[in-house]
């Protein structure tokens, strides 16, 4: 197994707040970790928190609860508490991807020139916003 190593996020980039994740400025170096952080699900239907413009990406996903591949798992002996079954969670249709032009250019993060940009998930009310 390849050994993850835990990094902590750079406070100029997720500033400390209590109700909050905040994102403040937009980074590839942390990108696969606040699609993670900015994951949303409801229990039947969950989307990894990547960019609505669906590019940049580390890894998209949209999954649905009970959608999933099943096999089964052959061992060279029997012993009680062995799975006999195997799951994995299967992506479905993305389907919040939405494609923005400005001056009929296509919006690509890593090339715009921001002059502000903020990623919130408000844990009070359940929202995620971007500004």
């Amino acid at each position: 197994m390849i050994p993850r190593q835990f990094r902590l996020l750079p406070e100029h980039l997720y500033p400390s707040d209590e109700w909050s994740i905040v994102e403040r400025n937009y980074s590839d170096t942390w990108m696969g970790n606040a699609e993670t952080i900015f994951s949303l699900a409801n229990g039947f239907l969950g989307v990894r928190g990547t960019f609505e413009e669906g590019r940049p990406t580390i890894e998209a996903g949209t999954f649905c609860n009970g959608f999933h591949e099943t096999w089964q798992i052959v061992h060279a002996e029997e012993a009680y508490g062995f799975a006999r079954t195997g799951q994995t969670m299967v992506n479905v249709p993305d389907a919040t991807v939405i494609k923005l032009y400005v001056d009929d250019e296509p919006l690509y993060l890593p090339t715009a020139r921001l002059t502000s940009y903020e990623r919130r998930l408000d844990f009070k009310t359940g929202v995620l916003q971007r500004e």
